[in-house]
């Protein structure tokens, strides 16, 4: 993976492969993270499996509100195309640059995928977010990963998607807490 081991970088994408679930593991890290105190914004997704049929239907929860938001829309039995809704993700986004405001410790931008690397989606939040510094990390799937380093140009640590190396990755960026005279 690209970046430094001494990471500095306060953009990290948790890059992952079709039969690696990044989600489990950045749950779990964020879960810590909260329980410490840091605040912690943004989205992290939830598949939720449908009955009778090899799909699945995805919900992101947001981390500030616990509201879980649809972003799969139902095209009926034979349809053949993508089920995602960009008018959820539109909604999504939208706190996404809300939640950037608060400036909490973390924000976490779900996913950087078909429709970031057509130039939409959440791809202005997250640029938003890295022109002004914060931390922020982003699931990035495999085959989005050549449109995703050219719109990190560098400016990203690449993570497994293990528990562990989310933790390393922000040890090295959490704000510090000032410690008592």
């Amino acid at each position: 993976m690209a970046g430094s081991e001494a990471f500095s970088c306060r953009l990290a994408a948790i890059v992952f492969d079709r039969d690696q679930d990044p989600d489990a593991p950045l749950a779990a890290f964020l879960a810590g993270e909260a329980a410490r105190g840091h605040t912690i914004a943004g989205w992290l997704q939830q598949r939720e499996p449908v009955e009778n049929c090899a799909c699945a239907d995805y919900s992101l929860i947001s981390l500030t509100t616990g509201e879980r938001l649809t972003v799969m829309q139902d095209l009926g039995r034979e349809a053949t195309g993508c089920r995602l809704d960009p008018g959820a993700i539109a909604v999504a986004a939208r706190e996404l640059g809300t939640a950037l405001a608060r400036r909490p410790a973390l924000l976490v931008a779900n996913r950087f995928g078909k429709l970031e690397v057509e130039g939409g989606g959440m791809v202005a939040e997250i640029g938003e977010a890295v022109a002004e510094g914060a931390a922020l990390i982003v699931c990035v799937p495999l085959r989005f990963l050549g449109a995703w380093n050219a719109f990190a140009a560098g400016l990203d640590a690449q993570l497994p998607p293990r528990r562990e190396a989310i933790e390393a990755w922000w040890a090295s960026v959490a704000p510090r807490r000032a410690s008592a005279a």
